[in-house]
């Protein structure tokens, strides 16, 4: 069970007048990152889409789900990709993650993205062409 963990990051993240308990949110996600398994996958999607979320716990979160859920689930990583750069941050980590997904799994993830790309209703498009570019490099080797 991780809910202790993402509640301890949450709760981290705003411990009154702006502040963040900084390592007290990284030493709840080292907890969680020993313990998550692909069966977590579901409570760390709804944590990654929850209201309580900041950019960083976003970014967080993003790490555990790109390397355990992988192209299955891009489309609600670019989501909350999305919010981060709506809030003027540079998504680095985030976005290492994302490349580690076209990294690790190339066929895969072309596949889910041309797959999202077809929808008339998706709405991270230019996130998907740029994932892309990094699915196509890794294939040219």
């Amino acid at each position: 069970m991780i809910e202790k963990e993402l509640e301890a990051i949450f709760a981290g993240q705003d411990v009154g007048d702006g502040g963040v308990d900084v390592d007290g949110v990284l030493r709840a996600f080292d907890r969680l990152m020993a313990k998550v398994t692909k069966a977590n996958l579901p409570t760390l999607i709804s944590a990654i889409q929850s209201p309580r979320n900041n950019f960083w716990t976003r970014e967080l979160l993003s790490e555990p789900i790109c390397n355990l859920g992988g192209s299955d689930h891009l489309e609600v990583l670019f989501a909350a990709a999305k919010l981060g750069e709506e809030e003027g941050h540079d998504n680095d980590g985030f976005n290492t993650h994302l490349i580690g997904i076209a990294s690790t799994e190339p066929a895969k993830c072309r596949a889910k993205l041309q797959e999202l790309l077809a929808r008339d209703d998706f709405k991270e498009r230019d996130k998907a062409m740029w994932l892309l570019e990094f699915c196509e490099a890794d294939n040219s080797n």
